[in-house]
């Protein structure tokens, strides 16, 4: 029985991760790290979460701007809306990371789904397609949803 709630814990995994993917398909693991990472962490800086994820300082402020919002300073395509930034009250030079409404909201779904332990199973599993299986050649032969 112990192998089988292993099996589960990494199905929800699995389906967390999908859940990034229904948000933006081609999102990679690191932006999830980071991603998490800032929800394990409110306020936490740039610097901070470069270490805590091993990516360079510039690297870390590259995701983040993609997964923050339009209203931030210099935001990255696709702006996914789950971060948001703000400056420290010690130090105006810095920005401090945290969560928007939406990332919370992302998180409580991702919590549920671990805290279920749901397997998945070829019913339940998300579908997610990709641009390829919605072009004109997929239209063509009838596979576009």
């Amino acid at each position: 029985m112990a192998q089988a709630a292993g099996v589960y814990r990494r199905d929800a995994v699995l389906a967390a991760l999908e859940t990034f993917r229904r948000i933006h398909p081609p999102i990679s693991l690191t932006s999830v790290r980071v991603f998490l990472y800032v929800a394990d962490n409110p306020g936490i800086n740039v610097t901070a979460l470069a270490q805590a994820c091993g990516l360079t300082e510039a690297g870390a402020s590259r995701v983040a701007r993609t997964l923050a919002g339009r209203g931030i300073a210099r935001p990255l395509p696709p702006s996914l809306g789950l971060l948001d930034s703000v400056t420290s009250p010690v130090d105006p030079r810095e920005r401090l990371l945290d969560l928007t409404e939406r990332g919370r909201a992302l998180v409580a779904r991702i919590e549920l789904l671990i805290a279920a332990h749901t397997p998945i199973t070829p019913s339940t599993a998300p579908v997610v397609r990709s641009d390829r299986d919605s072009g004109p050649a997929a239209q063509a032969h009838g596979e576009a949803s």
